[in-house]
């Protein structure tokens, strides 16, 4: 039994900047990494800063 299948072989032509432009606004203000930023946070807080 086969399933219907849906081909698109419309495609645009888009600069470089042009993309990552667009790939820029959609992970704008969104944590891509946020096991990275807690580890980071964590040690920011026990950084313990001189004055020289």
């Amino acid at each position: 039994m086969e399933t219907k299948k849906t081909k698109s072989k419309k495609l645009v032509k888009v600069t470089e900047a042009g993309l990552l432009s667009l790939i820029a606004a959609k992970l704008k203000g969104k944590v891509l990494f946020p096991q990275k930023v807690e580890d980071a946070k964590s040690h920011l807080q026990k950084v313990k800063i001189t004055s020289a």
